[in-house]
């Protein structure tokens, strides 16, 4: 980890970096550089009234292309002012690109997004996440890179993709002692149960996507772990986890349909091998799993947007001995408006789950101060009972602010 002391310093010469110079030459190659400076604040609404979220970071991109070649790699440097263990320098996704007439490859640490959905991963499991913050986050944080194969291959009328990720990588959950932990789970319950690291243990994907006039439609499947561990209990000693990873087949589809102003897409994913907890706690049930999502997204003019989804997740094979709900279902609608020739934007979502009644809204502001510079405001309102996942974060409702500089 590299020190909170130096890097202050760290920030101060990104940002004169970022201010004087987009381009550098090494070894004989330019490099172009971009990236952002931004620090972000979240205060619990509710007493103790503690910053849930406190950090300072700087993203430092850079890319490099020569004949059909490219190099692409970006770097976070972080400051957690709330969580001072996490800061630190990370690489945030770093591969090369091969463009051939017909072909694509790329090679490296990359960030994969599959599906068309708004706030809700359906289809959109090649890269795990990262809850340690719940979903409090924008989904392109979320996000977790992988390092993976990926090549494509084009046709008149549409794209087929392969992926090949060698080594699993699991998501990351909050740790028991955050405020945005469920129980006793937690990173530090997951530990070194993952699968070994080697090519037998190897992730494959593949997908094809259709674009005619109008209309576009994907088919895909998914040869993977779980991304987060099912967890058992010991027989003799019931609070003991045992955190377990399993091989999960999943196929799915996805559709989008203009008309008109308004875009109708949907989504759905079958999971085969999924588990369960029982009620003999020791043990876990094998169900597949079905998830599918249907949603419109309109476009009135006078730059507003308005979007709506719903979502269904259900168990197939229900058994009385699994411990959660056969089925649950969410809708989610969202709407903004652009102001002031666009340098404001008023963003709004709103998560409702139709089983425990349950919600969590998102309000958002965003003002471009001058080219390069944004500032933030927002809030996260939790409400519901505690069984609901969002009903269990009543207490971390919070207002947030950041300020974000693009160089």
């Amino acid at each position: 980890m590299l020190s909170n002391k130096l890097l202050p310093y760290v920030f101060f010469w990104c940002l004169l970096l970022g201010s004087t110079a987009h381009a550098f030459e090494f070894s004989g190659l330019e490099f172009d550089l971009s990236g952002y400076l931004e620090t972000r604040h979240c205060l619990q609404v509710k007493a103790p009234n503690d910053w849930l979220a406190s950090e300072t970071m700087a993203r430092l991109e850079t890319r490099s292309f020569k004949d059909d070649w490219s190099l692409f790699a970006s770097m976070n440097l972080s400051a957690n002012h709330a969580r001072e263990d996490e800061s630190g320098i990370s690489v945030h996704e770093a591969y090369i690109d091969y463009v051939a007439p017909s072909w694509d490859l790329r090679l490296g640490r990359q960030i994969i997004i599959w599906g068309n959905s708004d706030g809700v991963r359906i289809t959109d499991n090649i890269s795990p996440s990262d809850l340690s913050e719940y979903i409090t986050r924008d989904f392109d944080e979320i996000r977790m890179a992988v390092d993976a194969l990926k090549l494509r291959f084009f046709g008149d009328n549409g794209t087929g993709e392969l992926i090949f990720i060698p080594f699993f990588t699991q998501g990351i959950l909050p740790d028991k002692d955050s405020p945005w932990a469920v129980g006793n789970f937690g990173n530090e319950t997951m530990g070194n149960n993952g699968p070994d690291k080697n090519i037998e243990n190897g992730e494959l994907a593949a997908k094809y996507a259709l674009f005619l006039p109008g209309f576009d439609m994907g088919l895909s499947y998914f040869y993977t772990w779980n991304d987060f561990p099912y967890y058992t209990h010991t027989r003799d000693n019931g609070s003991l986890l045992n955190p377990k990873f399993q091989r999960l087949h999943i196929f799915g589809v996805e559709f989008s349909k203009l008309y008109k102003d308004v875009v109708f897409r949907g989504e759905a994913a079958f999971s085969h091998g999924n588990r369960y907890g029982s009620n003999a706690m020791d043990c876990l049930v094998k169900k597949d799993q079905i998830k599918w999502l249907l949603g419109l997204d309109w476009s009135p003019g006078n730059n507003w947007s308005l979007s709506f989804q719903v979502t269904e997740d259900r168990i197939l094979g229900f058994s009385d001995k699994i411990q959660q709900k056969a089925q649950s279902a969410m809708v989610t609608m969202s709407i903004s408006k652009k102001l002031f020739r666009e340098k404001l934007i008023l963003f709004g979502m709103h998560y409702f789950n139709l089983n425990e009644q349950d919600s969590l809204t998102r309000l958002s502001s965003e003002y471009q101060v001058m080219d390069g510079l944004s500032l933030f405001l927002g809030t996260d309102i939790f409400t519901g009972c505690q069984s609901g996942s969002f009903g269990r974060y009543t207490e971390n409702t919070q207002i947030w602010a950041k300020v974000k500089y693009n160089f």
